[in-house]
């Protein structure tokens, strides 16, 4: 096998990544960040020094609003507590009427009244007499303090106006791609691309019924494609509900003198049934195409290998090598050379790294070279980041990455998270989310920049067709609908969360028409009797609540159209202008909007609507 191997515009440092990350892109993105940042402020052309006056004022006014609030508080307590004793005198009071009235206790009436008196006085003095003027003063001054701290709120708000509106979704794109150029990230998941992974890779449309597409990032790395898909995934399992029932009943015994007494039990009875029930989560994966080692198949797991100790990882090396020698003694009985198992010679990373179902020896060997094993060592043992949290398969030139951290990985770039009254909230909000945003994604893709044959791997040329039979991938069809929203689509029954497929209609111009359906599940209440032996002799009939979940599926249609604008855009524009117009001819149907496309839901599949924003797509002035 021979393979075209080069070196082009590569950046030398991704060859040890885990220390490119550590020595330059961690401090060189955040750097490249706050620069970002300080541009924008310039464009803008705000005082920092106005602005940050102001929020300091803002933020003593509600300090001092805090203060009032928690003397209020201390106040309130207070006169609650002196109510309670006028309540006590009160009591007191009746008490010693009675007893005068009654001619009783004539001298516990007395100290009851001369008790009472005294609560009273000095509860309604104090309360009266202090405690509401007290109370009525620091009210007033508090809203006073709140209005002075709501205008310096509102001349904040005003000053930050210019650069609020800089804000925009493409910003963390563009510096992905200025601090680690090799990487580029993609505005959205467009056919050529689609067409290109499955052409070249095999990738499949997302046919799954049980999943759904709710997020969707897609790049390369030196031409190599990837794809980061977050699905909502359906399960079936079950639950076990549980009821009681309370049971009473009496029994006779005669005691050692002869007499009959009656007891009196009493027992909770429980039982429980197992019913089917539908489980959601959320799972994301990478999947990187790369012809590299084409007929090699493996899978490994995460080893969390950062958690122990050197000691303990040397334990575990040692006894791992001795499966290592069983299954290279169990291969040597196998004809083919390619695809018996055999040892490394570095049974630290054929342990920790643990991929054993290998098919192909030659192709492994190829990619994992001394540098690639000490990467992947590197990355698996680290501290810094997140270890060796990953799970990897190669299937053939793709390859599946799988993380724990990704779980928490937010992969909307909403514009609306910077926008904040204070220039240094608003640039640290900005600055942290755009080095966690790198942080998660550099990580995901870290395993496959370890192995340097992968950065090597040139693809080779590919002639795109012309045009495709339609003008949005299925991925983005299911982030679309998604980003539309579950409750647009789901059967107006439905009590869990819907899996929203899509299945193509027709390409009209730029448009797709898309049939979505919502597969969910109504929920009926049910009860059983579960037959139950009770401490009496008896059986039960315990009652145990629990819920039938019966499938149901709603389809309505929707169209796809690309307007060519960024969020940031499609927002301000969408209340003004042509834009607006063409929003409105399209009636008061539920949208959606990412990645520059825009999802409408139709009742008329056909009614109009590409030429609606053909206006709009001509006067787009290229969002992010």
């Amino acid at each position: 096998m021979v393979y075209n191997v080069f070196v082009e515009n590569r950046d030398d440092r991704l060859l040890e990544p885990l220390e490119a990350y550590k020595r330059f892109y961690k401090t060189e993105f955040e750097k490249n960040a706050e620069g970002y940042f300080d541009d924008l402020v310039t464009k803008s052309g705000i005082s920092l020094d106005e602005n940050r006056r102001t929020v300091a004022e803002y933020d003593a006014k509600m300090k001092k609003v805090s203060d009032l609030d928690r003397r209020l508080a201390r106040n309130r307590g207070i006169r609650g507590f002196l109510i309670v004793l006028a309540v006590v005198g009160a009591i007191l009071l009746v008490v010693s009427i009675v007893s005068f009235v009654q001619g009783s206790a004539l001298i516990t009436g007395g100290i009851c009244l001369a008790v009472a008196v005294a609560l009273l006085a000095v509860s309604f003095g104090v309360i009266f007499g202090k405690i509401n003027p007290v109370l009525k003063h620091t009210d007033a001054e508090r809203k006073k303090r709140q209005e002075e701290a709501d205008k310096l709120l509102a001349e904040a708000w005003k000053q930050m106006a210019p650069l609020n509106a800089l804000f925009d979704d493409g910003a963390t794109r563009e510096l992905i791609q200025k601090t680690v150029s090799p990487i580029r990230i993609d505005r959205n998941f467009d056919m050529k691309r689609y067409d290109y992974l499955c052409t070249k890779y095999g990738f499949g449309e997302p046919d799954d019924p049980e999943r759904s597409t709710i997020g969707i990032l897609t790049g390369e790395i030196l031409g190599n494609p990837f794809v980061v898909d977050r699905e909502l995934v359906h399960t079936m399992g079950s639950y076990t509900y549980s009821g009681t029932l309370l049971i009473t009943w009496t029994t006779m015994y005669t005691d050692s003198e002869g007499n009959v007494h009656v007891q009196h039990h009493s027992q909770t009875l429980v039982a429980t049934v197992t019913r089917p029930k539908p489980y959601y989560s959320e799972q994301t994966r990478l999947i990187y195409g790369n012809e590299a080692a084409p007929d090699l198949h493996f899978s490994r797991k995460a080893g969390h290998a950062e958690r122990v100790s050197e000691g303990k990882r040397e334990k575990a090396v040692k006894k791992g090598s001795k499966t290592l020698r069983k299954l290279q003694e169990q291969a040597m009985k196998d004809d083919d050379p390619t695809t018996n198992f055999t040892e490394m010679g570095n049974e630290e990373f054929d342990v920790l790294f643990g991929a054993l179902d290998r098919d192909n020896e030659v192709q492994f060997r190829l990619l994992f070279t001394p540098l690639a094993q000490k990467n992947m060592l590197a990355l698996m043992t680290d501290t810094t980041a997140f270890g060796d949290d990953f799970a990897m398969r190669k299937n053939g030139c793709l390859n599946f990455v799988s993380s724990e951290h990704s779980a928490s990985w937010d992969l909307d770039t909403d514009y609306k998270r910077y926008l904040s009254y204070s220039a240094d909230i608003a640039k640290r909000a900005f600055v942290n989310f755009n080095c966690n945003y790198f942080k998660y994604l550099y990580f995901d893709l870290a395993p496959l920049l370890s192995i340097p044959l992968y950065q090597q791997q040139k693809p080779k040329e590919y002639i795109y067709p012309d045009s495709y039979f339609r003008n949005y991938t299925p991925y983005e069809s299911e982030f679309l609908v998604n980003r539309v929203g579950e409750r647009a689509f789901c059967h107006p029954e439905s009590a869990t969360r819907s899996i929203l497929k899509t299945e193509f209609l027709q390409k009209e111009g730029n448009t797709d028409r898309i049939r979505v359906t919502a597969y969910s599940y109504r929920a009926i209440d049910r009860v059983d009797l579960v037959p139950t032996m009770g401490g009496d002799g008896h059986m039960h009939a315990v009652p145990v609540p629990w819920v039938e979940y019966i499938p149901i599926e709603q389809s309505q249609t929707a169209a796809l159209r690309e307007l060519g604008l960024s969020e940031r855009q499609f927002s301000d524009q969408s209340s003004n202008g042509p834009l607006q117009e063409a929003l409105l001819r399209c009636g008061p149907s539920p949208r959606g909007y990412g990645h520059g496309i825009l999802c409408c839901t139709t009742e008329d599949e056909d009614a109009p609507f590409d030429g609606a924003f053909s206006q709009i797509n001509s006067n787009q002035n290229g969002g992010n």
